[in-house]
């Protein structure tokens, strides 16, 4: 069970910069960071099936292949970086709880692709979305 914990929370949150170099090598001038306001997002290493993002009316929900979820609350501080207050997690002994924050900046995007990096209980991580819908 912790196994699958401490996956789903490399998943969710892991370093994919090796992704980034591959995916974004003609990133848009100007990112454009009205792609993460609304839709749904899958990550670069995992089929949608697996994990994927529905962000809509300012929540962003993340849901894994088993229907488990976590549900945010998504604030844009700027136009390019925002954040999000956990409000309901589905998934049992989640490293994070209801009212836990994390924030995210847009850092390049091109085409559907979108590279960000989030803070989190002081720490920085990388990784890339797509916009699939």
């Amino acid at each position: 069970m912790r196994l699958k914990l401490l996956i789903i929370f490399m998943f969710s949150i892991g370093n994919l910069a090796v992704a980034q170099k591959h995916i974004l090598l003609a990133p848009d001038a100007t990112p454009n960071c009205n792609l993460m306001k609304t839709g749904k997002f899958a990550s670069v290493d995992y089929s949608p099936a697996e994990y994927n993002m529905v962000v809509a009316d300012g929540i962003q929900t993340e849901f894994t292949e088993n229907g488990q979820y976590v549900k945010s609350k998504m604030e844009f501080l700027s136009d390019c970086e925002y954040k999000t207050t956990i409000l309901e997690v589905t998934i049992p002994d989640y490293f994070a709880k209801p009212g836990d924050f994390l924030t995210t900046k847009i850092i390049k995007t091109q085409g559907k692709y979108i590279a960000v990096k989030t803070l989190m209980f002081g720490k920085e991580y990388d990784f890339v979305y797509v916009k699939i819908d």
